[in-house]
């Protein structure tokens, strides 16, 4: 089986666009924006602080920038929600809210203009593609008598392998909880994970080993 464990996962991110060069100096003012407009609430919106970790990330050639934000472990963080599916909810809850105060509250001092942001978008990661699979299994409980054997067996297996995929790169706590969440139909007898799907979450929701990131104190 494969499994390649992830310290740190992509929960969400912000996703800005700039309409001026990706130089150093831009960068650096959009650091310094977000350190000085925008991050001092950000310990009052991402509950359970101490579970996160932001960085900003830009693409070379453009002023595109991703205002990361990493989970170091689910299960801590959704605790107190009574459900491993009520946790991840709640996580994707507050990193929108993130988002938010971040497109809000990047114009407001006189670095940013509004005319200077030309495209911005919420994000939800890892978190994302796991409430994916509770809209799938719910989906399916649903339509349940509307479909044939054969159309439900595509399904259930489709959906079977999205969790295997998901449980081996989620911690090992993490991955535990999660299955035991789903119920016996969606967790037992899972397929191998799919050596191409766990390399793209991996490259997509994952902080890679040989990266060197400069998070951002919250």
């Amino acid at each position: 089986m494969i499994e390649r464990k992830l310290e740190f996962l992509k929960v969400g991110e912000t996703y800005l666009k700039f309409n001026f060069e990706f130089t150093k100096s831009n960068q650096d003012r959009i650091k310094r924006v977000f350190i000085t407009q925008v991050n001092l609430s950000s310990s009052e919106i991402l509950k359970n602080k101490a579970l996160y970790k932001i960085s900003i990330e830009y693409d070379e050639g453009s002023l595109k920038t991703r205002i990361v934000i990493w989970g170091t472990a689910f299960y801590l963080g959704i605790a107190n929600y009574g459900s491993f599916r009520a946790g991840v909810r709640e996580i994707i809850n507050d990193v929108r809210w993130f988002s938010e105060n971040v497109i809000e509250r990047m114009d407001d001092g006189p670095d940013i203009d509004s005319h200077d942001i030309i495209r911005t978008e919420k994000r939800t990661g890892l978190t994302g593609r796991i409430q994916d699979v509770y809209y799938r299994i719910d989906r399916l409980d649903r339509n349940i008598n509307n479909l044939s054997n054969n159309e439900m067996q595509v399904e259930l297996q489709q959906i079977k392998q999205e969790v295997s995929n998901l449980v081996a790169i989620l911690p090992d706590q993490d991955g535990e909880v999660f299955l035991n969440d789903l119920g016996d139909d969606y967790s037992q007898n899972l397929p191998n994970p799919n050596e191409r799907k766990v390399t793209y979450l991996v490259n997509r929701y994952g902080l890679k080993p040989d990266e060197e990131i400069e998070f951002i104190d919250i």
